[in-house]
Parts: C-alpha cells; sequence; structure tokens
C-alpha cells in the first residue's frame, strides 16, 4: 500500500470519525491518579482491560508491582464496568428506612414495629428506648441500624459482611461509607 494512500484513509477517517474500513473504534478512559495533590499514575481503561500508560518516578514501583497490576486488571476492571443501578435504588431505599425512623420518632418519641414499613427491614431487637434493625439485601442482613440513647436517641448504620457480591458492592461502595461513618468515626443521627 501507498504511503499516500494510507495518509488519504487517515485523513478520510479523521473527517468522518466512524469505523469503517480499516478502523475499529474502542470506548477507552484515559485516567490521571495523583496522590498528596502530586501526578502518580495515567492508566488507561478499556472493556477488558488497564494499562499504566505513564507514571512518576515516585510511583515507579507502584506502576509495576504485579500484585496492583492484577488488582486493575481484576477487581478494579470489575468494579468500573458493574452497573451501580442497584447501588442508586438500595441506598434510596436505606435512605427511606432512615427518614421513615427519624419521622417516627420525632413525632411519638419512642419505637415500635409499626414504624417499619419497608419489606427488606428485619427487627433483630426493638423496644420503645432503641434497639437493632437489619436491613436486607439478598435477603441476606447487609445493614445494621442501631437506634441507642446517649444523651440523646441516636441511630448509627454499619455495614455486616457476609458472602453476597451484590451486598459487599453495597457496603463498599463510597455512597454507603459517606452515610455510615466520618473519617474518623461512625456518623451518629440525632433523632430528638
Amino acid at each position: 500500500m501507498l504511503l499516500a494512500n494510507i495518509y488519504e484513509e487517515f485523513s478520510d477517517f479523521a473527517y468522518e470519525k466512524r469505523a469503517g474500513q480499516g478502523f475499529k473504534i474502542s470506548d477507552v478512559k484515559l485516567v490521571d491518579f495523583y496522590q498528596n495533590e502530586k501526578f502518580c499514575l495515567q492508566i488507561l481503561i478499556d472493556s477488558k482491560e488497564v494499562r499504566v500508560i505513564k507514571n512518576s518516578i515516585k510511583c515507579e514501583n507502584l506502576a509495576k508491582d504485579k500484585s496492583f497490576l492484577d488488582f486493575l486488571n481484576n477487581d478494579f476492571l470489575s468494579l468500573y464496568h458493574q452497573d451501580d443501578t442497584a447501588l442508586q435504588k438500595e441506598l434510596l431505599s436505606l435512605k427511606k428506612v432512615m427518614r421513615d425512623i427519624m419521622v417516627y420518632y420525632k413525632l411519638r418519641l419512642k419505637f415500635d414495629k409499626a414504624m417499619i414499613k419497608d419489606p427488606n427491614i428485619s427487627i433483630l431487637k426493638l423496644d420503645e428506648n432503641g434497639g437493632t434493625l437489619l436491613y436486607k439485601i439478598n435477603n441476606q442482613a447487609c445493614v445494621g441500624i442501631e437506634l441507642f440513647k446517649e444523651n440523646k436517641m441516636r441511630m448509627k448504620i454499619y455495614g455486616i459482611e457476609n458472602l453476597d457480591k451484590k451486598c459487599k458492592f453495597f457496603i463498599s461502595s463510597p455512597a454507603f461509607k459517606e452515610l455510615s461513618y466520618t473519617k474518623n468515626e461512625f456518623r451518629l443521627y440525632v433523632l430528638e
């Protein structure tokens, strides 16, 4: 093939920006990772693989670390391509449960079984002074909701480890972590 023909094919592709004879288009993401506000790695994410494109001298060992590269191409890639629709649905459902508990307590200043309307909630222990509720994902306890008095009535939520993948995905998500704890401790919601 003549070099002029190759230039022409590339020029045609640049105009049309679509796949055709000799060209295949892949959706990829180029991601820069910074550590302590300093460039560390640049990675390329496609549908089947993550590749380190560029790295700083400080992150050279990380870019060559076999276990890190395995993590990128297995766990990270799987999480990256996972549909988070179910996660968002469960998060909204959990927030609604929390809101219902808060409103019920503010109106009645006690707890009872009538406040539980969500089918994913089961009661481990509950009396008018507090207790423990379990929020289920895939019919397995995944989130604990603790109601207790510490000067004022409070609510705490936390993840419960189990073998269910949807539960692990949910309690490992940044959105759940933000809901359940601060940087240093559990987040406590005051109900009074």
